[in-house]
């Protein structure tokens, strides 16, 4: 996501890959915490260093916990290398592992590993479209379509090349392509309809009450953001921004965007045609914003601090309404991602 492979890379070249002493990891038969307000926290920990960790941020009765590596106790086991994405479709949590090349479904509850595809080149996110499972990925040029019962290859859709984020958009789905593109599918076909030209490094989409398709670009030190409804084959609104943007989600009524740029998190109406129409809405004190979730349901924002891209992140629970009671909490390496648990 964004720069984060960059960023890997260059501490993997500067620190050098150490094999950390092995020993054997015993099975965590206290289990897991059970109740209220559960939410993954995926950390994609350092690039070649095989130390990714999913934690579990659970609150009740107004308290929160996090709850450390909750996979690697349960099944025995370490993640993998760069922990990417996760969805929960059915009585399945699904993770993308990147530098690993493998998709795994857990049991979303006592995260015990059930299946696994680990023939997949470089898997990025995931989405579900029918019975299906999509994934994108960084150098394979195609989106892998897979079996949600095993997690076997169903067939493969050829694109250009890099491809991101994927959202369902009315009847398609949409898919970020980084070359600047955005792929267009039939979601119940499958079938590929079109595309839709923006600009370079396009990765986050979103789309908001009025289905209008949101489509934020980074490449280096520069942002863009176009909005396109169905029919268009022209953007509604573009603009441009001299800084890198991040993740983007629509608000709980649908008429507003939220945005992260800077270290914060934006808001702007979805009429907006300009960037002189974003605003600062919350200012979390991080050093490094590396990605956040908005959850409409509990209006609840989840943050993630990379701070120096090597060291434990922290992760923080803002609720829009209530941000006096936001919350801390340390982590892994390089939290990016976060998951509602049922």
């Amino acid at each position: 996501m964004r720069r984060r492979f960059y960023h890997f890379l260059f501490f993997a070249l500067i620190l050098g890959i150490q094999g950390c002493a092995d020993k054997p990891i015993e099975p965590d038969n206290k289990g897991i915490p059970g109740g209220g307000e559960r939410v993954a926290v995926l950390c994609e920990g350092n690039f070649m260093w095989s130390n990714a960790r999913m934690d579990l941020l659970q609150t009740d009765s107004g308290k929160s916990q996090l709850v450390a590596n909750v996979y690697e106790k349960a099944n025995a086991k370490p993640l993998g290398d760069v922990l990417q994405s996760g969805l929960v479709a059915g009585n399945n949590l699904f993770l993308s592992i990147n530098n690993s090349g493998k998709v795994l479904g857990v049991d979303p509850v006592t995260f015990k590993q059930r299946k696994m595809n680990a023939k997949l080149m470089s898997p990025r996110c995931l989405m579900m479209v029918g019975s299906d499972l999509w994934v994108s990925d960084l150098y394979a040029k195609k989106i892998s379509v897979l079996d949600t019962l095993d997690l076997h290859l169903k067939r493969e859709l050829m694109v250009p090349g890099w491809t991101e984020q994927m959202v369902r958009w009315g009847d398609e789905v949409a898919v970020a392509c980084y070359s600047g593109k955005v792929l267009v599918y039939d979601f119940f076909t499958g079938g590929y309809k079109r595309s839709l030209n923006v600009d370079s490094g396009a990765l986050y989409l979103a789309v908001d009450g009025s289905k209008r398709l949101w489509v934020v670009s980074s490449v280096g030190e520069k942002g863009g953001v176009a909005a396109f409804l169905a029919s268009d084959s022209a953007p509604k609104a573009r603009w441009t921004t001299p800084y890198p943007l991040g993740n983007i989600y629509a608000s709980a009524s649908g008429n507003d965007l939220y945005l992260s740029a800077q270290n914060n998190i934006w808001t702007f109406p979805a009429t907006a045609t300009a960037a002189t129409e974003m605003k600062p809405l919350i200012n979390p004190s991080v050093k490094q914003l590396y990605g956040f979730y908005f959850h409409p349901a509990s209006q609840i924002f989840y943050i993630a601090d990379a701070k120096d891209y090597v060291s434990n992140g922290e992760v923080i629970r803002w609720p829009l309404q209530n941000p006096d009671q936001k919350s801390r909490f340390s982590t892994g390496v390089n939290p990016s991602g976060f998951v509602v648990l049922p």
